[in-house]
């Protein structure tokens, strides 16, 4: 039978219900814990054009400048993919949408703080870190906070494991939004967000033309494809260091055959390795 919802952590679903500004801030707001006086009250998504290039599937899928309510402004960095050498990625993408503003003419006291929000389905810390965990720089010894510039947010979905009467909080309701409703029949009783209930309403299949419908199909075979090639490039590299690891071993067998004098056709029959590279052997 066909779900009736679709993965909202899909790119082309997840832009969909997100791009919406109302349903953003509703999720900001939630996810970094904002307390009155402090909520995000304005966004913008930044052009793609303002940010640095890395490279193909390298670049976040949303990029926004909000303000809270203090009339701070900061940069918000949305991923909602694990790739290989994830933690890094994560901060060199930080570190990039710190330091491009500087590139377009803003001097250092300018600079606004940047909080990576990285949405994953698979689990990236031990099981005692929860599912939305908050990482910033502490003094070591005092855990006073000096440096705000810079911060991330995890969201560990595959940790998410309340059911539908357990949802308590708006964070609750999104993060079952993201990671429950492609296999629900309908969005929970306990979600009284008309916000969210029009998440749910904007990923239901039925409301996707074909033409978007052959988009969300393609980014999720384009992300298959991805995580096939890199298991793919891991066996191959793996592969190779086999066969690095064994050749050395031949030839440092071969090194303590020459140096107790036998002869080079023996090395050969033992080794496997060839006449030409025992006799470069033979002259170190």
């Amino acid at each position: 039978m066909t779900a009736r919802y679709l993965d909202p952590t899909n790119d082309v679903a997840f832009k969909r219900v997100f791009s919406d500004k109302t349903r953003m801030q509703s999720f900001l707001n939630s996810i970094l814990h904002l307390e009155e006086g402090s909520r995000i009250v304005e966004l913008e998504f930044i052009s793609p054009e303002e940010l640095p290039d890395f490279g193909i599937g390298k670049k976040a899928v949303f990029d926004l400048k909000v303000k809270d309510e203090a009339g701070n402004y900061y940069v918000v960095e949305m991923q909602n993919r694990k790739e290989d050498s994830f933690l890094k990625r994560m901060q060199f993408y930080a570190s990039s949408a710190y330091t491009n503003q500087a590139r377009r003419g803003i001097t250092h006291d300018g600079l606004m703080p940047v909080i990576l929000i990285a949405i994953v389905n698979n689990q990236i810390f031990p099981d005692d870190v929860e599912c939305v965990s908050y990482h910033q720089m502490l003094d070591v010894k005092t855990k006073q906070r000096f440096l705000f510039d810079v911060s991330y947010i995890f969201v560990e979905l595959s940790k998410f494991h309340k059911k539908e009467e357990e949802l308590k909080s708006l964070e609750d309701a999104w993060l079952y939004f993201l990671s429950c409703p492609h296999e629900a029949k309908a969005p929970p009783a306990t979600i009284k967000d008309e916000t969210i209930l029009g998440a749910f309403e904007n990923v239901e299949q039925f409301n996707w033309t074909e033409a978007q419908y052959d988009a969300y199909i393609r980014a999720k075979l384009a992300e298959d494809a991805d995580v096939i090639t890199r298991k793919a490039e891991f066996g191959r590299g793996e592969m190779k260091g086999k066969i690095e690891g064994k050749i050395e071993g031949k030839i440092e067998v071969a090194k303590a055959m020459l140096s107790d004098g036998e002869s080079i056709e023996k090395i050969m029959k033992f080794t496997d390795l060839p006449e030409s590279e025992i006799k470069a052997l033979s002259k170190l």
